[in-house]
Protein backbone atom coordinates (compact mmCIF):
# COMPACT_ATOMS: atom_id res chain seq x y z
CA UNK A 1 0.00 0.00 0.00
CA UNK A 2 1.18 3.23 -0.81
CA UNK A 3 1.78 6.24 1.12
CA UNK A 4 -1.32 8.17 -1.01
CA UNK A 5 -3.41 5.63 -0.42
CA UNK A 6 -2.71 5.14 3.19
CA UNK A 7 -3.47 9.19 3.24
CA UNK A 8 -6.84 8.69 1.44
CA UNK A 9 -8.27 5.82 3.86
CA UNK A 10 -7.32 8.02 6.95
CA UNK A 11 -8.80 10.83 5.04
CA UNK A 12 -12.09 8.88 4.58
CA UNK A 13 -12.27 7.92 8.08
CA UNK A 14 -11.86 11.48 9.28
CA UNK A 15 -14.47 12.52 7.22
CA UNK A 16 -17.06 9.49 8.70
CA UNK A 17 -16.07 10.44 12.33
CA UNK A 18 -17.06 14.13 11.54
CA UNK A 19 -20.09 12.58 9.55
CA UNK A 20 -21.56 11.41 12.49
CA UNK A 21 -20.41 13.91 15.12
CA UNK A 22 -22.23 16.71 13.20
CA UNK A 23 -25.59 14.45 12.86
CA UNK A 24 -24.83 13.53 16.39
CA UNK A 25 -24.51 17.45 17.57
CA UNK A 26 -27.57 18.58 15.16
CA UNK A 27 -29.87 15.82 17.57
CA UNK A 28 -28.79 16.79 20.21
CA UNK A 29 -29.27 20.53 19.46
CA UNK A 30 -33.15 19.94 18.49
CA UNK A 31 -33.76 18.04 21.58
CA UNK A 32 -32.44 20.63 23.73
CA UNK A 33 -34.83 23.30 21.63
CA UNK A 34 -37.30 21.22 21.85
CA UNK A 35 -36.56 20.66 25.52
CA UNK A 36 -36.14 24.49 26.71
CA UNK A 37 -38.69 25.68 24.03
CA UNK A 38 -40.77 28.43 26.23
CA UNK A 39 -43.87 28.35 23.89
CA UNK A 40 -44.00 24.30 24.79
CA UNK A 41 -43.59 24.21 28.25
CA UNK A 42 -47.02 24.61 30.41
CA UNK A 43 -50.06 24.29 29.17
CA UNK A 44 -52.63 27.15 28.75
CA UNK A 45 -54.53 27.55 32.18
CA UNK A 46 -58.52 28.40 30.91
CA UNK A 47 -59.61 31.64 33.06
CA UNK A 48 -62.05 31.65 35.76
CA UNK A 49 -64.75 33.82 36.91
CA UNK A 50 -63.15 35.03 39.98
CA UNK A 51 -59.99 37.01 39.97
CA UNK A 52 -56.89 36.05 42.31
CA UNK A 53 -54.25 38.71 42.22
CA UNK A 54 -51.33 39.26 44.05
CA UNK A 55 -51.76 42.13 46.88
CA UNK A 56 -48.63 44.11 47.34
CA UNK A 57 -47.85 47.55 49.42
CA UNK A 58 -48.57 50.47 48.00
CA UNK A 59 -44.55 51.39 47.99
CA UNK A 60 -44.55 48.50 45.01
CA UNK A 61 -47.47 48.81 43.41
CA UNK A 62 -48.03 50.93 40.09
CA UNK A 63 -51.14 51.79 39.10
CA UNK A 64 -52.62 49.80 35.61
CA UNK A 65 -52.17 53.31 33.88
CA UNK A 66 -48.44 53.07 33.61
CA UNK A 67 -48.58 49.93 31.42
CA UNK A 68 -51.24 51.10 29.07
CA UNK A 69 -50.34 50.82 25.15
CA UNK A 70 -54.02 52.38 24.18
CA UNK A 71 -54.02 56.33 24.21
CA UNK A 72 -56.44 57.61 26.92
CA UNK A 73 -60.07 57.83 25.46
CA UNK A 74 -59.55 61.64 25.97
CA UNK A 75 -56.69 61.76 23.93
CA UNK A 76 -58.01 59.61 21.09
CA UNK A 77 -55.85 60.32 17.63
CA UNK A 78 -57.48 59.28 14.31
CA UNK A 79 -56.92 55.67 13.18
CA UNK A 80 -54.91 56.13 9.66
CA UNK A 81 -55.17 53.01 7.21
CA UNK A 82 -53.06 52.52 4.62
CA UNK A 83 -53.29 49.69 1.73
CA UNK A 84 -50.18 48.57 -0.34
CA UNK A 85 -51.35 47.46 -3.82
Amino acid sequence: MSRIESAKRRAGGVKRALTVLAAAGLIVTGLLARATNPGHAAAATPATGSSSSVQSSDSESQSSDDFSIAPAPSSSQPQVQTHVS
